[in-house]
């Protein structure tokens, strides 16, 4: 397989839909990390395999157990470190994805969802992605991002606006419509049409561990529980907050990732789910199509991001 350059992650996670088994959470310890611990329900996933539990903490690394997994933790690190610089062990990648977004924003105090999907080809330099934006099952906007040629096409169409007087939103009575195009000159294509990059923290690593691993489909998937720590959210307040992830070990993509107040609260999580990595690569609209919508069906082009 090439070793190409890109990113891709992605979406939201409820209980248990990576890995074959519903996950219950428990705390651990004083650090209220929650903790994955594998329920015998099984769902339809074929050729998944049993999870293997480790060490559940949190911790500088001193007296850690011996590694029960199929990489280290410091392997895992040095893949991510080249995620980070836009580079990943796949030609080809396609997902479903969901984002949810529950935490206090200024204006904004409902929670919003995310759902869409995404495509990349490393080989072509094509990628496409579609984004729909719900804040209490309504739709607030759509996103159409295409890669072709060197060119990244961004169209937006708002159906609503943020009310700067009540807080919320207000809907438009004509949906704004509008796309950006950017020369992006290179030879890698990135698409994040989540709103953030959740890879795991290589600059801390004694704030999370790797607590389990299954099997999905013949990959090798990590569970991650963790702490994450400085300020939060436009409030600027120091918290320490925990988090869960999995993580696909050979690339070191983030799959879901799932962020808890110290209530144990999800305020942001996001979830991969049908993803599918090279020959598998489902690209469920053409690159080239997207750009054909966005050029043609009656969005204003701005310039410049």
């Amino acid at each position: 397989m090439t070793k190409i350059a890109s990113i891709a992650a992605a979406a939201v996670l409820l209980v248990g839909s990576i890995g074959g088994g519903a996950y219950l959470f428990q705390k651990n310890g004083k650090t209220n990390i929650p903790e994955p611990v594998l329920n015998e329900v099984t769902t339809g996933i074929t050729n998944t395999s049993t999870t293997v539990i480790g060490a559940g903490t949190a911790s500088n690394g001193e007296n850690q157990p011996e590694n029960k997994f199929s990489i280290t933790k410091e392997e895992l690190i040095e893949k991510v470190k080249v995620n980070n610089s836009f580079a990943n062990y796949f030609d080809k990648f396609s997902a479903d994805y969901t984002v949810l977004i529950n935490d206090r924003r200024e204006f904004h105090s409902e929670p919003e969802t995310c759902i869409g999907k995404v495509y990349l080809d490393e080989i072509n330099l094509t990628a496409s992605a579609t984004v729909e934006r719900y804040e209490n099952e309504k739709l607030i906007g759509r996103s159409l991002i295409a890669i072709m040629d060197n060119w990244y096409y961004n169209a937006e169409e708002l159906l609503a606006e943020t009310d700067f007087s009540n807080g919320g939103y207000k809907f438009l009575e004509t949906p704004d419509k509008y796309y950006y195009v950017k020369d992006e000159n290179t030879d890698k294509v990135m698409v994040l049409p989540w709103g953030r990059s959740n890879n795991i923290d290589v600059y801390a690593p004694e704030n999370w561990d790797i607590t389990g691993e299954i099997t999905e489909n013949g990959r090798k998937i990590l569970s991650i529980s963790g702490l994450q720590k400085g300020a939060n959210n436009y409030e600027g307040v120091y918290r320490e907050l925990p988090y869960t992830m999995k993580v696909d070990a050979e690339t070191g993509m983030t799959l879901s990732y799932n962020l808890y107040d110290n209530d144990g609260n999800k305020t942001y999580s996001y979830e991969l789910t049908n993803y599918k990595f090279d020959d598998e690569a489902e690209e469920f609209r053409t690159a080239a199509d997207i750009i054909r919508e966005i050029e043609n069906d009656g969005y204003s082009k701005h310039n410049g991001f």
